[in-house]
């Protein structure tokens, strides 16, 4: 693919024209945040963006709708940076960065913002969905935080359209044959879109510490589930105790690990959905196992590759079937998305301490968008909401911590 400056990028695959559609009338866009132990003066900043925009492609393109079919094209614009005043909390800022859509021209599809902190800085950033999710958004994120120490970005080539890529790297396998499902239809009922309002989302965030972190992690291996699933299972629990009978939770599958794809600012995900009934809620690594089953069904990569060419055959061609297929496609009681455990290079300058996010909001009424992330080990999550639930992040938490103190599977009880 070409790497010129000049013109256009690349068309929209299937997905990005689904999010692009839906984004004409609902803003959809994430914010992560960076802690870094000293400060960064904004042109430091503008810079070192600068130059991740050699590395990640997509970071230097606008989305030219007036083209018969959508497409990317390159933008000579920096992405801003906006330097807040010392005492402005992080929190707030991701809240109000939710109000103010990212058009889709004149570009670049990311901006960024500046809290300085004295000794050291948080930096924000925030991403239009058309570009990347959030892993594409972690790992712009890290590379930002090694251009700020002064290391070298090796320029990327544009990346693939999601369907293509798939249809060229997954080999079909020979006859699958998968365990019928139960039909249930309240796995399939539809979401309601609620009106772009530019209200301030309620945002609750928790970082569990390094003990609790580690022992959840060595009991989710001992039990044979997963960190994710784990919080999958809590947030579930912390539902069914207030009363829900029945608990979806949608997990954004990041496509780049489960079929061994290139880690790059782009889209690479699809929407798997896990459910529970309220009395599987007393049974919490019972439920975190059959979870991470389920995922592990969903996450196949053949499974992946026909989902993606079933979207190519029916992409929408308007709005309304954009929003028709986002509201089918992302309705849950909770959407958990867990970026997993960040590793930043440690050398140079400065050092990331904190990550959060990514934080976002869907327009999707009832929604609870909750973002996970570990570093320094310690996992941190991030709960955006319309429609509060006091304490539930911390709840979360809690059920981990409940879990984690209780005896292991097959150990002696006194």
């Amino acid at each position: 693919m070409t790497t010129s400056r000049e013109g256009v990028v690349r068309p929209l695959g299937g997905f990005e024209r689904t999010i692009d559609f839906y984004m004409r009338q609902n803003p959809l866009q994430f914010s992560l945040v960076a802690e870094i132990d000293r400060p960064v003066p904004e042109a430091e900043l503008t810079a070192a963006l600068a130059k991740l925009r050699l590395r990640h492609p997509l970071l230097a393109v606008t989305v030219d709708r007036a083209a018969p079919e959508a497409v990317y094209r390159w933008t000579d614009r920096v992405s801003p940076v906006t330097t807040l005043p010392e005492s402005t909390p992080w929190q707030a800022v991701v809240a109000a960065e939710q109000t103010r859509p990212i058009p889709s021209a004149p570009g670049p599809l990311v901006r960024a913002a500046l809290l300085p902190r004295g000794r050291r800085c948080d930096i924000v950033l925030t991403f239009a969905h058309q570009i990347t999710d959030g892993v594409g958004g972690l790992r712009a994120m890290l590379d930002l935080v090694a251009a700020l120490d002064g290391e070298e970005q090796v320029p990327g080539g544009v990346p693939e359209a999601q369907e293509a890529l798939l249809a060229r790297v997954i080999t079909p396998p020979g006859t699958v044959v998968a365990a019928a499902q139960p039909d249930d239809p309240r796995m399939s009922a539809t979401g309601e879109l609620a009106a772009f309002s530019g209200h301030l989302p309620h945002l609750q965030a928790l970082a569990l510490d390094q003990e609790l972190t580690t022992r959840l992690v060595h009991r989710c291996r001992r039990e044979s589930a997963s960190v994710h699933a784990a919080l999958c299972a809590a947030a579930a629990v912390v539902f069914h105790r207030r009363g829900r009978e029945f608990v979806r939770v949608l997990t954004p599958v990041d496509l780049r690990r489960a079929c061994d794809l290139p880690d790059e600012v782009v889209n690479r995900f699809v929407g798997a959905r896990t459910s529970s009934e309220a009395h599987e809620a007393d049974d919490f690594w019972k439920l975190a196992r059959s979870t991470r089953e389920s995922l592990m069904r969903q996450r196949a990569p053949h499974v992946l590759q026909a989902g993606a060419a079933q979207l190519t055959e029916h992409a929408p061609a308007s709005g309304p079937e954009a929003e028709a297929m986002m509201a089918a496609a992302t309705a849950a009681d909770i959407q958990i998305t867990n970026l997993g455990v960040a590793e930043p290079r440690r050398h140079g300058a400065g050092t990331l301490t904190a990550l959060w996010g990514p934080a976002q909001i869907t327009q999707l009424r009832g929604e609870h968008v909750l973002g996970v992330v570990t570093v320094g080990g310690r996992l941190r999550m991030t709960e955006l909401t319309h429609e509060p639930v006091a304490g539930l992040v911390g709840d979360i938490g809690a059920v981990l911590a409940e879990a984690c103190a209780e005896p292991e599977a097959g150990a002696e009880r006194a």
